[in-house]
């Protein structure tokens, strides 16, 4: 069965450890693409520049990319924290899905810059148990009508 059909429960722990692995990946991709860049990639011809590190089109790719790792580093150790200090279970579940969304956007955007600047792409385990386009629903709903993320009943 797919996401779709059947709803997966899954503990903050587990939840936390899927995003902390998302996240892994995403700085392995980008390590991986840095090392490419710098070790074996050639400038675009028409640049006129001696090393594709030098490309303004690269460089800025990997200040986004970075900035999206972090990004999502610091949405899981703050869901950690909050996790960690039992803090209110709908803010938990709202750190929690935050974290989720940043760590998988950050791994797209790496994997899709893997191949987009190196022509290779590292096969990724599939992720649809969880889809991410629910998280954002919830998200929204909780913090714009105040209604609590599913299982924890109605602020409304």
């Amino acid at each position: 069965m797919n996401a779709l059909i059947h709803a997966q429960a899954h503990s903050p722990q587990a939840a936390l450890a899927s995003s902390a692995d998302d996240l892994q990946r995403a700085r392995g991709l980008l390590q991986r693409s840095l090392d490419f860049i710098r070790e074996q990639a050639q400038p675009w011809a028409a640049s006129g520049l001696a090393k594709a590190s030098d490309d303004p089109y690269v460089i800025s790719r990997f200040g986004d990319l970075q900035v999206r790792i972090e990004v999502a580093a610091a949405l899981q150790e703050r869901a950690e924290l909050q996790l960690a200090e039992d803090q209110e279970p709908a803010e938990v579940s709202i750190a929690l899905a935050e974290a989720a969304i940043a760590a998988a956007e950050a791994l797209l955007a790496a994997a899709n810059a893997e191949f987009e600047l190196t022509g290779q792409r590292t096969p990724q385990p599939p992720t649809v148990q969880d889809p991410l386009r629910w998280k954002y629903q919830v998200i929204g709903n909780y913090r714009l009508n105040g209604v609590l993320p599913q299982g924890l009943g109605s602020a409304v």
